[in-house]
């Protein structure tokens, strides 16, 4: 675990020191929310980029710095998708998560880009928070315990835009990602029962409106929808 400190102190003297360019990311997660000062501190560092380049450079200066690879990602993806499985880089202190445009059945495009709240320049490394908004939904397609917890927090200490996710969801729908509407519908109704969230009900009941459509949509063409997910081999 690291908290805000330990992360900059990555951010500033391990990676952009190192860096001979000017390399931008998304900053999600834990990361971003520690930025928000929702979250204290993060097990991963997770971070989206938009170009593989700068993903290989910093994967590279990771490298060099003490990090390794870890190969054992046993993951559930599309037929065209494997590229997009993360790239995990672990030190015994902490794991960077690297992603590229896409983020286990989240795709990033410009709505996506056009709600960064924040950027921090650490040198030539700039890194951009991902709306809270985004966050919550990037969280709800994971099956991991924390995410649950780190989504109530984050709906607790931040206003989110519940108009967002509706729109963010039928934008997602409309770029390949079919199964996101009923991973959300799920993830917010698990959260609205078992952490006492509140949840408006006009948008549990939209999503799954939007998930019903699509997936009628999809059996009259005869296609199978396979959920995005990854987990670690034993």
């Amino acid at each position: 675990m690291i908290n805000l400190e330990e992360q900059i102190s990555l951010f500033k003297n391990v990676i952009g020191t190192q860096l001979k360019r000017r390399v931008e990311c998304i900053a999600i997660g834990g990361s971003a929310m520690m930025f928000y000062q929702a979250k204290n501190t993060t097990k991963d560092v997770d971070l989206v980029f938009l170009k593989k380049e700068d993903l290989e450079e910093v994967k590279e200066i990771l490298f060099n710095s003490g990090f390794n690879e870890r190969k054992n990602i046993q993951g559930i993806f599309r037929e065209d998708e494997d590229s997009s499985k993360p790239v995990m880089m672990e030190s015994p202190e902490t794991r960077f998560d690297l992603f590229l445009d896409e983020v286990i059945g989240f795709k990033i495009h410009q709505s996506t880009i056009e709600r960064l709240r924040e950027v921090h320049e650490f040198g030539k490394f700039i890194v951009k928070a991902a709306s809270p908004e985004d966050i919550l939904m990037m969280k709800g397609c994971t099956e991991r315990l924390r995410d649950r917890d780190d989504a109530a927090e984050l709906v607790k200490r931040v206003n989110i835009d519940w108009k967002v996710i509706i729109s963010e969801t039928s934008a997602q729908t409309k770029i390949g990602m079919v199964a996101f509407p009923l991973l959300l519908y799920e993830f917010l109704t698990e959260l609205k029962e078992n952490y006492k969230i509140d949840v408006p009900k006009d948008i549990t009941k939209e999503l799954l409106a939007i998930a019903e459509k699509q997936f009628k949509e999809l059996k009259k063409k005869g296609q199978l929808v396979k959920v995005t997910k990854y987990r670690f081999k034993k």
